[in-house]
């Protein structure tokens, strides 16, 4: 009986056609941000009611203390006994408080079953208090769940949204605010670069000292503490008007270099990101009934005699060999890469398992020239 392959579905996204690192301009606002200013976590308890018979069991201990308590808020005194809940869930809810929310602003909330319920749709978050890390109450939030499966229909093989999980949309209204200082007492402020690196931390820098001068003597406007940090002293002209010194820094256009040197695999929906600068060096690979030989030479290009002033160029030819099950075989000559890789593995039969395990064995050999990272 003939054997059939299930067909595996891989997509491949090529983030950079070039071979090198590539120079863009961008703004400052978009690699780094102002220390101080940033999101803050919340988290409350509640409960979701309304729900047809998908809620909580009556084992559910939690659930059922909660609602008792909430009862006896209303004047219903020991209902226990009565409470029948599967149309009721216990939810943790979370949320992110941005910088410089001020009271009666709306923010998103997130819900998550804590007991058994098989789902949330259609169910009605109760009154919920948020709180922060300090154990203040910064947002109360309620109103109807959301879990983007009403009335879709999913296709085989198409993995659905959890219905234990929802979100409430504009559901938290911010009672009180987090202070947010971005200037200190010596009127500085801190860069924070969005990935840390030192070629970028000193563009930025000097950029921004040929852009603003201090006015006190021997001090520069900034200076990089480390790969990820800059220290900008606010120049006198604004310290009385930080923000408007802050847009401008944000404004300014920095020249950075497009980092492209990283292999990026979801297992669970068969993808695969990856840069144009991962490399494959000499290596051989052995897994299940796949065998991967991948073999890079050096070859000098020699100019014509003709051509006055040129010279030999030595460049890398690559061939890698990919046998499959059945002794299947894919050559591919010449300047393969992660993606003729991936594709010929994925030609053969290979699951998003097999190819996860054949890079890190290739990685683990030091053969890959990249960061691989599994999600």
């Amino acid at each position: 009986m003939k054997k059939h392959f299930k067909p595996v579905l891989f997509i491949i996204l090529f983030a950079l056609m070039a071979t090198s690192l590539l120079a863009v301009e961008l703004r400052v606002r978009n690699i780094a941000r102002f220390k101080g200013v940033r999101d803050n976590q919340l988290t409350g308890f509640g409960l979701v009611v309304g729900l047809k018979g998908t809620g909580d069991r009556q084992t559910t201990v939690f659930t059922n203390q909660a609602v008792t308590n909430m009862l006896k808020r209303f004047g219903i005194n020991d209902p226990s006994e009565q409470i029948k809940i599967r149309n009721v869930a216990a939810v943790m809810v979370t949320a992110e408080l941005p910088p410089f929310a001020k009271k009666g602003d709306k923010i998103d909330l997130v819900v998550s079953s804590m007991g058994d319920a098989k789902s949330l749709e259609g169910g009605i978050l109760l009154q919920t208090v948020m709180k922060g890390a300090d154990d203040k109450i910064y947002v109360t939030g309620q109103g109807p769940v959301s879990t983007g499966t009403g009335g879709m229909n999913v296709n085989p093989g198409i993995q659905a949204n959890k219905q234990t999980v929802g979100r409430v949309p504009n559901g938290g209204a911010v009672e009180k605010e987090v202070p947010v200082t971005f200037m200190d007492d010596k009127n500085d402020m801190y860069l924070l670069l969005t990935i840390p690196d030192f070629t970028t931390a000193t563009r930025v820098t000097d950029i921004l000292n040929s852009q603003f001068w201090a006015t006190e003597t021997g001090i520069t406007v900034a200076n990089a503490v480390d790969a990820g940090t800059i220290k900008v002293h606010v120049p006198f002209d604004f310290q009385n008007n930080p923000v408007e010194f802050a847009a401008a820094v944000e404004g300014l256009y920095v020249e950075i270099e497009e980092r492209s040197d990283k292999v990026v695999i979801n297992e669970r929906t068969g993808t695969v990101v990856m840069g144009a600068d991962v490399a494959i060096d000499t290596c051989a690979v052995a897994h299940g009934v796949f065998n991967v030989n991948i073999n890079v030479v050096k070859q000098i290009s020699q100019p014509a005699q003709y051509l006055p002033g040129a010279s030999a160029m030595e460049y890398e030819n690559s061939n890698i060999k990919v046998e499959g099950a059945g002794n299947q075989l894919i050559s591919l000559p010449q300047g393969v890469d992660v993606l003729d890789l991936v594709n010929a593995l994925n030609t053969l039969g290979a699951s998003p398992k097999d190819i996860i395990s054949i890079l890190q064995a290739i990685k683990a050999a030091n053969a890959l020239h990249g960061t691989l990272e599994i999600l």
